[in-house]
């Protein structure tokens, strides 16, 4: 590969803040917000209106990637390397439930031929009104295409773009306009480019930003680029494609753009919220490194929350942050032509923390019968995915994906297979092993098993990462395996069930931060063993959380207790009496359900003897 390697840069920096300090920048590349606006909306590629000057963008270069690419990628698809590449200036708005998008292309040779060698855009809105998990793709298509299938016409002297793709010609669910600075299909002059307004009505794919707490469009788009073919240069011709977080309309690959949009933020709200991480993972720094045997037994362990993969329980799905709802979901493969009914769903715990350059993940699997089949379709095990953040694929020029595959043998010992097999065998790659659990045998039809654990302990430097993880990005995902096997073949059956993406082809991995200020605690024995000398909150956990978080306090005298919360203007949004409470250490669960994702305040208040004293402030963060 030639030049440097740059993709996207990204005008919307986001900051992150997590444990009340300002963390260090985590730039999230395939994030944007569409402000909401009042102002009418003329589709006519002129980009007159007001709200235009202040709406998020995002450059979009043929040839550069910044430090995080998540799936964005280019490629030529036909002739010679570019003399003019792409170059794209991307902005985003909603009205209503309209979102509207404004792209700008600099090209010096605009116009329409042959798929691949045309200029235009091919987008993906994944589907939101359809029940099927993941979301299924929509596609639109808008370009100078003149294949038969779309429109000969568009290739004529001066003509506009065409509308294909799924919704076709449909201008009730979406429109658009191009204004081309020069001509069109024509290179006697050379262009200065084209501007597009386009309008996509969210209504039919199932999205509803008007709501209090907004919602998180997934898009992505590719960015066709054809030159020097009207008429046709051999020397100069090329068709290239370059794209923001995945290539394609009809499935959706590598990972999906998110645009959030919500009703208070406006193009009058000044700066836009933070959004966090869709998983933090703590600092264990306080800990010694646990022995990785496979037996989650350190007391580390005990004092990480971890999330819950859980075949058939869509509930669980939906409490998921981000877009974690839509991306995860679950499969049952045909075995011998039966899909059997599933009696012991698949059911683990996940937990993750980082010490220094080390990435530790804990598994707990929960199942009353545990094989260990070699058929792919019956396996019991876990797959996790991580994105490379130093090598990129030599095709699409996007991160490389790693598979860590690590499962039960037939003798009950651990089965690994991808990248953690090379890593195992490099020095200081990786560790994993697996114990079974007390009562649990592998392959027998008699006995009910309590399931296994599996342990890893991955060197994030053979992951393109320096020694102190650089901006602490992590882009991961994970899936679990379960097999069973019946004495009666027919009632055999394997579920996979994953939480955001299920291979590495596919989108979308969770965007994770290994936060160095968000430590690991456990609870001080000394501090339960006596009254504590002062009034005050020791925090909240987990923290960023979604929807549930519990506060954990101390109390010098028993005394009634109330908990306030406000908004980043110091606003009282929430006031809730806990009661009566005694002295010492003392914990409750706050649900946020009805609360926006961003970073709030939270207080306690005392009242012990007819007088009444408040705690300091902490933050917390709260992410959907």
């Amino acid at each position: 590969m030639q030049g440097h390697f740059k993709i996207l840069s990204v005008s919307l920096i986001l900051l992150l803040m997590v444990g009340g300090i300002t963390a260090q920048n985590l730039e999230r590349p395939n994030l944007i917000w569409a402000r909401a606006t009042e102002e009418a909306i003329v589709l006519d590629g002129q980009l007159t209106e007001s709200s235009w000057a202040v709406a998020e963008s995002i450059n979009i270069v043929y040839g550069e990637t910044s430090a995080l690419l998540g799936g964005s990628g280019y490629r030529i698809e036909s002739g010679v390397p570019p003399t003019d590449p792409t170059d794209a200036t991307l902005k985003f708005l909603v009205n209503g439930n309209n979102l509207y998008m404004a792209v700008h292309v600099k090209d010096q040779s605009v116009g329409g031929g042959m798929f691949n060698k045309f200029d235009g855009f091919l987008m993906n809105i994944r589907d939101h009104s359809s029940p099927n998990r993941p979301a299924p793709n929509f596609e639109y298509f808008y370009g100078w295409v003149t294949e038969t299938w779309a429109d000969p016409a568009t290739g004529e002297v001066g003509a506009s773009p065409g509308f294909f793709g799924w919704a076709s010609g449909d201008r009730e669910v979406w429109d658009a306009a191009t204004v081309v600075h020069g001509i069109s299909n024509s290179d006697t002059l050379m262009d200065e480019g084209y501007t597009v307004e386009i309008m996509f009505n969210l209504m039919p794919r199932g999205y509803d930003v008007t709501k209090a707490e907004g919602d998180i469009i997934e898009f992505n788009i590719s960015i066709y680029d054809a030159d020097w073919q009207w008429p046709i240069d051999a020397q100069k011709f090329s068709g290239t494609r370059t794209w923001w977080q995945g290539p394609w309309g009809n499935t959706s690959t590598y990972d999906i753009a998110r645009i959030y949009a919500r009703p208070d933020v406006t193009v009058n709200s000044g700066a836009v919220p933070v959004v966090g991480p869709e998983l933090a993972i703590p600092n264990g720094i306080n800990f010694p490194a646990p022995d990785i045997d496979g037996k989650l037994n350190e007391e580390i362990w005990a004092n990480i929350e971890g999330f819950d993969i859980r075949y058939g329980d869509d509930d669980l799905r939906a409490s998921y942050s981000g877009i974690g709802p839509y991306r995860s979901g679950q499969y049952q493969p045909t075995i011998e032509g039966v899909k059997a009914a599933v009696l012991d769903p698949g059911d683990a715990t996940i937990k993750m923390f980082f010490k220094d350059s080390i990435l530790y993940i804990g598994v707990d699997v929960r199942d009353q019968a545990v094989w260990g089949l070699n058929t792919y379709d019956l396996w019991d095990g876990v797959r996790f995915i991580i994105n490379d953040r130093a090598e990129l694929d030599a095709g699409d020029n996007n991160m490389v994906r790693r598979n860590l595959t690590a499962r039960v043998g037939a003798d009950g010992q651990l089965v690994v297979a991808d990248y953690l097999i090379m890593l195992l065998d490099s020095l200081g790659g990786a560790e994993a092993a697996m114990a079974l659990k007390p009562n649990t045998t592998v392959g027998d039809y008699n006995d009910v098993d309590e399931g296994y654990q599996i342990e890893m302990a991955l060197n994030l430097t053979r992951f393109g990462y320096p020694q102190d993880r650089g901006d602490g990005a992590l882009l991961i995902s994970a899936t679990l395996f379960d097999g069973e096997k019946f004495a009666n073949a027919a009632d055999d059956y394997g579920t996979r069930t994953w939480w955001f993406r299920e291979t590495d082809g596919a989108a979308a991995p969770a965007w994770a931060y290994m936060n160095p200020e968000l430590v690991v605690t456990s609870l001080d024995d000394e501090l339960t063993a006596q009254l504590p000398e002062s009034f005050r909150i020791i925090g909240n956990y987990p923290n960023p959380f979604n929807a549930r978080t519990t506060i954990r306090y101390a109390l010098p005298q028993s005394g009634r207790v109330t908990l306030e919360i406000y908004n980043l203007l110091g606003q009282i949004i929430a006031s809730n009496t806990l009661g009566t409470h005694q002295a010492g250490i003392q914990e409750v669960s706050f649900d946020a359900s009805a609360l926006s994702s961003g970073l709030y305040f939270y207080k306690l208040f005392l009242n012990a003897n007819g007088k009444q004293t408040s705690s300091q402030a902490a933050k917390m963060l709260l992410i959907k």
